[in-house]
């Protein structure tokens, strides 16, 4: 009889890595705890030690450290809000599609965006800006008529005809344009990056 050694399989692999791991997860030290809790006194010394390992401070000046930063971060945020657009638009669509026409959603969310980029403060305003460009033949006062009851309603939604945009009277066309813009600002501003 001739001796064939035993071929090791996948789960022998497998297995023999598990333990391998488990050893090392094992050996470390008793006392080292990672902090979770950040009120523990040793936390502010164990992550001052980590950054000071990983420091990019030490080995390269400000000057060639913070444009690529800004750069890397303004890049990051343009992308956010490209994604968080696109699902806002997404939304919108999924929700109003059938009743508004389609190039009315899209001004709607861009102008919501833009909007959204440049941190206008009062809702009433920015409904406004939302709405005007769909809207240029009306008095920018008028629009503010229409939004003000958006913007500081008392209690819930007010309530606003939701019908196919043709059944719909001019008046009624711009209350559900501004309930539009107020649903599109409430979906961008809980989802920018703060």
């Amino acid at each position: 009889m001739t001796y064939q050694p035993v071929q090791p399989t996948a789960s022998d692999e497998i297995d023999a890595l598990t333990e391998d791991f488990l050893e090392v997860l094992l050996e470390v030290e008793d006392n080292y705890n990672y902090p979770w809790d950040i009120t523990d006194s040793h936390t502010e010394a164990y992550f001052t030690e980590l950054e000071d390992q990983f420091s990019l401070m030490e080995s390269l000046p400000e000057a060639e450290i913070v444009p690529p930063a800004d750069r890397f971060f303004s890049q990051l945020h343009q992308r956010w809000s490209t994604v968080d657009a696109s699902r806002v638009r997404t939304s919108l669509f999924r929700k109003f599609g059938q009743m508004v026409p389609p190039t009315w959603l899209e001004t709607i969310v861009e102008q919501a965006h833009q909007l959204a980029a440049n941190n206008f403060s009062q809702l009433e305003q920015q409904l406004v800006e939302c709405v005007k460009p769909l809207w240029g033949n009306w008095v920018e006062a008028d629009l503010v008529q229409f939004a003000r009851p958006l913007a500081h309603a008392m209690r819930g939604e007010t309530s606003i005809k939701q019908a196919p945009w043709q059944q719909l009277s001019e008046i009624q066309q711009i209350r559900l344009s501004m309930a539009i813009a107020k649903e599109a600002i409430g979906e961008l501003i809980t989802t920018e990056p703060q």
